[in-house]
């Protein structure tokens, strides 16, 4: 089985046997993803399931690409308002990203119980779910490199070396400054909510979550956890899943 989990800057690709995720890539796609699709390996899966972020005119493409390259039709996961006992709390769940959707489902299949759980991307996003599968709500910020270049485009700063050199102090020079501008602010969200819920477990995925999660002691990280809720709603939803 191929798992794709297509996101607004890259795609991260798996392969998934009966024991589960074997193996991840990462391509970067530009904005065009179903043109970096054609990195993929060229062997063919039996199944192929997409989590895509991108817009309905990319899953077209996409769609289009994986149909070209391996003769099948990939599944797009969809956002569902209630699935496997977990419930959302959107009136319009169409509107929640699958991204997000995919990781509270994949915690809440791997044990019932409270959490709360992180993406960091382009995006900052939390969402709780309470001890029944209840979805709280969330939030959605800017992210790490989002929040920098908000602030470089927004004033007259240079670029200089922003690097990826962040702490929990202050900045000595410009860059710095905005660097940890940046950083503290994606903390401070993120120990914000995780205070409001703290009889829950929290877990934080996405491609920044290893820069943020060591400043978060009582966080876990999931990496793989969007790919892990494709895998897991493509369970649900196979004959005898």
């Amino acid at each position: 089985m191929l798992l794709l989990d297509i996101g607004n800057s890259r795609i991260k690709a798996a392969r998934a046997g009966s024991g589960g995720i074997e193996a991840v890539s990462a391509i970067a796609h530009a904005g065009d993803p179903a043109v970096a699709l054609q990195q993929l390996p060229p062997e063919k899966p039996q199944h192929i399931a997409v989590a895509n972020v991108t817009g309905a005119a990319h899953e077209q493409q996409i769609g289009a690409a994986l149909q070209a390259r391996y003769g099948i039709a990939p599944a797009f996961a969809r956002t569902q308002a209630s699935c496997g006992g977990l419930r959302l709390a959107y009136a319009q769940p169409e509107r929640l990203g699958v991204d997000r959707w995919l990781m509270m489902l994949a915690l809440w299949r791997e044990a019932a119980g409270p959490f709360g759980v992180a993406g960091a991307g382009t995006a900052l996003t939390y969402d709780a779910v309470d001890a029944t599968g209840q979805h709280l709500g969330g939030f959605i910020a800017a992210g790490l490199g989002t929040h920098l270049q908000a602030v470089l485009g927004a004033t007259r700063f240079g670029t200089g070396d922003l690097g990826q050199q962040y702490s929990d102090g202050l900045g000595q020079d410009t860059e710095a400054c905005v660097r940890q501008g940046a950083f503290l602010a994606c903390l401070g969200a993120l120990e914000h909510a995780a205070r409001r819920h703290p009889a829950a477990r929290q877990v934080i995925s996405g491609g920044d979550g290893p820069l943020l999660q060591p400043w978060l002691p009582a966080w876990s990280a999931r990496p793989q956890l969007v790919l892990e809720g494709l895998l897991a709603w493509t369970r649900m939803n196979s004959p005898g899943g």
